[in-house]
């Protein structure tokens, strides 16, 4: 019989001892004993001005165990502290670090540590490798034990034909590189194989550094150094790149029963003052400042408007170089900023379908006629999109490219910001809805005149002392909740796809995210979307096993949703031999 395995005294099981140092060096990793209640032993740790060697460990173990890996939050969650773990027999390393413990540990100063579940393995000749990895993000790393609980056989078998229900939507965000150090097409697909024992069916990844052209960027941008110079690297890399790298991400998705969409922020605009990057300027919307959006005074706004045609055929071309490269769907994020307000096209196509109205740019946001021409101009990008899409197919012998929209908490909200996404679901424009925490909207209610119409010159001295357009974006589960039975209901009555998003990874205890996922599966949910799935929630190790297996309703209601269901809070009680159970001394006064 095989009994449960701690190796807690790292110091003495890594095998390169010149990588280690009782003190903190530039090159090598410190040891640092402590003490807790459960379990005592040397740690190793990494400070953010430190870059030691990889070293592993031989745990010299035979058959299968559960792997948990213990760590201390250094800096109060993502990206302060992760470390990259390894087994031999592992295509990738693993990035990974303790979860956001501010509900216990307020100052963050490692007076807890906690213990979360790593992976299940075959531990038989595997060592593991302990890496911190030069991604230039400012970060420590460390472990404290690892602990192997060996499996049953039944646990074995039920592990190995363990069923994925790949009905999960998971968003990779533009920043997805935090934690990477790829250098091949092939290291792009780390980020995959760190959520492939998931539920996760569909992987959108945004592309929208494509846009850039770096070529034309001003070459007094160079001067940068440390991490913005490492994101700008980056994402130069990945474009002059991309078509091996999406082609790599891509084969190695489908290769686990994934689909890999393309997703686009639609909201075309180029960052202003103090986040003005040269990373996130698109040249298109730079030199073409005639297409934008007019507020109801007219003043230009910084959004270029779907109400012209050279617009849409931007963004059509854009969503064609995504099947060029094999994408299996894109998805269209259209929930900041604006795309569509009073520009020329959209009053002379008001004036055309009601002569006798009033003039729109005084009628409230949810006026039907104003609501009807906003659908009318954005219902038609969408149906020369899937023809583009279409022809290119029929071309080129594929499957035309699935289309998610990504819309606000309710569909009526989203109507009122021109996306209308039951018309375009009941025309067959879209294959699928992603209801996302959050909305945008137009406040009038205190610039209306008697006859209930705005009053144009109220509205622009409110420009010039208020806020005129508010945004609600947030954790709020109960509105997400209760936006569901009215998305379900057109996704069942035009057999689309449906996902509904929760909790943002770091936010909120791990256990939140189950209790989310009951209440939008208690509500009609059909699938539950993640943001920011990679790096942010596969890192959190506690966050992850609270998350990754949400995607079969009846098995999340069954789940348990109490404190401490996913990890285990150990109190430190000594480092360095220093007492820490009464007052921590970093406290100080």
């Amino acid at each position: 019989m095989r009994n449960e395995v701690i190796i807690s005294d790292l110091a003495g099981a890594v095998r390169e001892k010149d990588r280690l140092a009782d003190f903190s060096t530039a090159d090598r990793w410190e040891v640092v004993s402590y003490e807790t209640a459960a379990v005592t032993g040397n740690l190793l740790i990494a400070s953010e001005e430190t870059m030691p060697e990889p070293v592993t460990i031989a745990p010299e173990l035979t058959g299968w165990y559960r792997i948990y890996v213990c760590m201390a939050d250094t800096g109060g969650g993502f990206p302060s502290g992760h470390v990259h773990l390894k087994l031999t027999d592992d295509p990738f390393s693993r990035c990974v670090g303790a979860g956001n413990m501010g509900p216990y540990c307020i100052w963050h100063q490692m007076e807890v540590v906690e213990e979360a579940f790593w992976k299940c393995a075959d531990m038989t000749g595997q060592s593991i490798t302990i890496e911190k990895i030069d991604d230039n993000w400012p970060h420590t790393a460390n472990v404290l034990w690892f602990r192997f609980v060996p499996m049953e056989e039944a646990e074995i078998q039920a592990h190995l034909a363990g069923k994925h229900h790949r009905t999960m939507l998971a968003h990779w965000d533009g920043d997805f590189h935090r934690c990477d150090a790829a250098r091949s097409p092939q290291d792009y697909c780390k980020g995959i194989y760190a959520v492939q024992d998931s539920d996760i069916g569909i992987l959108c990844q945004e592309v929208m550094n494509d846009q850039i052209d770096y070529s034309r960027q001003n070459p007094a941008y160079r001067y940068r150094k440390g991490w913005s110079q490492h994101r700008e690297n980056y994402f130069r890399a990945l474009s002059e790149n991309r078509e091996a790298v999406y082609a790599e991400q891509i084969a190695y998705a489908h290769r686990h029963d994934m689909q890999m969409f393309a997703a686009h922020r639609m909201q075309l605009s180029n960052f202003s003052f103090p986040m003005a990057q040269p990373i996130f300027e698109i040249p298109f919307v730079r030199e073409h400042p005639e297409l934008r959006c007019k507020a109801r005074d007219g003043r230009y706004c910084g959004f270029l408007s779907y109400g012209y045609r050279e617009v849409q055929d931007f963004v059509i071309g854009m969503m064609l170089e995504s099947a060029t490269q094999g994408f299996d769907g894109v998805e269209h994020i259209w929930i900041r900023g604006q795309h569509l307000l009073f520009e020329e096209p959209v009053l002379e196509r008001f004036r055309e379908k009601f002569p006798d109205a009033p003039d729109c740019r005084r009628l409230p946001a949810e006026d039907p006629r104003l609501m009807e021409v906003r659908s009318d101009i954005m219902t038609d990008f969408y149906r020369r999109l899937r023809k583009a899409l279409q022809t290119y197919a029929a071309e080129h012998g594929t499957k035309p490219l699935k289309v998610y929209t990504t819309a606000y908490f309710e569909p009526e909200t989203s109507k009122k910001d021109s996306l209308d996404v039951e018309r375009w679901a009941a025309e067959g424009l879209i294959d699928g809805i992603v209801q996302c925490k959050a909305a945008v909207w137009e406040e009038t209610d205190d610039v209306l005149a008697e006859d209930g119409m705005i009053d144009l010159a109220g509205y622009e001295e409110k420009a010039n002392t208020r806020f005129l357009y508010k945004r609600h974006f947030g954790n709020d589960i109960a509105r997400i909740a209760a936006g569901v039975p009215a998305y379900r209901a057109i996704a069942d009555r035009y057999g689309i796809d449906f996902h509904s998003e929760i909790q943002w990874e770091s936010s909120v205890p791990a256990e939140e995210f189950v209790k989310a996922a009951k209440q939008i599966y208690s509500a009609g949910g059909k699938g539950i979307a993640l943001w920011d799935t990679y790096p942010a929630r596969p890192v959190h190790l506690v966050e992850w096993a609270a998350s990754c297996r949400l995607g079969e309703a009846e098995a999340v209601l069954a789940m348990p949703d109490t404190t401490g269901a996913y990890h285990t809070i150990h109190k430190v009680l000594s480092f360095g031999g220093q007492d820490m159970r009464y007052v921590h001394p970093c406290w100080r006064g």
